[in-house]
């Protein structure tokens, strides 16, 4: 038995469901995911890996404290499809249940094939238009539980997701070649902050190679929200970020790097 169904059994066990059938589903750098059928019905379920990726703006952030986040931005996202009944355990290691969304990965799709370059800019308008709408929830006053990122002015502060990229948006195609976006997952880098922050991820993952998916994006965006994106902002950040994992020990992909190493000396620090 491996760590990830060691860590399954420890918590199924904990929370009283030993025998419950349980299919791993696609981990991500954090966590291992599974659905599984509890006695209350199908359920999503989260366990931090071993060897889990820190927290990219606070390295000492725990899991639990990840979850509790997660679990807080989902509550207060407006706009946007999320997972629902979210509850953190406290078991050891600590997960999280929610309800199971409809669809599949933008970035599953795209791996199989069923997302041609047409249809990869359907996508990435809708997750512009999502976004947008994620991005109506000011930050109040308290902050709730979420951090803010660091430099954010908290009067101009917006719910971001800070992991928003075609690996956590599930979706699902529509007549007329369009995209329909099903759920928005994964939000434990939640935090309050400038929005041009939440277009990194697709920047260095997607549009260092494909421009005009940045230009379907932003036009998304701009749809919804009715203001104009700071492009040297969302670059200067972009370019930060690509410096700061090629400087890492993680390798990069092999079909990025090319594209990391000469967006960087493009924007230099």
């Amino acid at each position: 038995m491996d760590d990830r169904d060691e860590r399954l059994r420890a918590v199924l066990e904990q929370l009283g469901e030993p025998d419950a059938r349980a299919y791993h589903a696609r981990d991500g750098r954090e966590h291992h995911i599974f659905r599984v059928n509890l006695a209350r019905g199908e359920r999503m379920l989260k366990v931090p890996r071993a060897d889990a990726l820190k927290d990219p703006f606070d390295a000492t952030r725990s899991s639990a404290e990840r979850l509790r986040c997660e679990g807080w931005a989902v509550a207060h996202a407006r706009g946007v499809p999320v997972p629902g009944n979210y509850e953190v355990h406290a078991t050891n290691p600590v997960c999280a249940t929610m309800d199971v969304l409809p669809g599949t990965t933008a970035e599953q799709a795209y791996e199989r094939g069923t997302l041609d370059a047409e249809m990869l800019l359907k996508v990435c308008l809708a997750m512009g238009r999502a976004l947008a709408s994620l991005h109506s929830v000011k930050r109040p006053p308290d902050g709730g539980i979420l951090p803010d990122l660091p430099g954010a002015d908290p009067s101009q502060a917006r719910l971001l997701h800070l992991d928003f990229h075609l690996g956590n948006m599930l979706g699902r195609p529509k007549l007329g070649m369009n995209w329909e976006v099903t759920g928005v997952v994964d939000w434990t880098c939640a935090r309050w902050g400038l929005p041009e922050a939440d277009f990194v991820e697709m920047q260095v993952s997607v549009f260092v190679m494909n421009p005009r998916a940045r230009d379907a994006f932003v036009a998304g965006y701009r749809q919804v929200s009715g203001r104009a994106v700071d492009m040297d902002e969302v670059e200067r950040r972009s370019a930060d970020e690509i410096r700061r994992r090629l400087a890492s020990d993680t390798p990069p992909p092999e079909r990025l790097k090319g594209y990391w190493l000469a967006f960087a000396d493009k924007h230099p620090a």
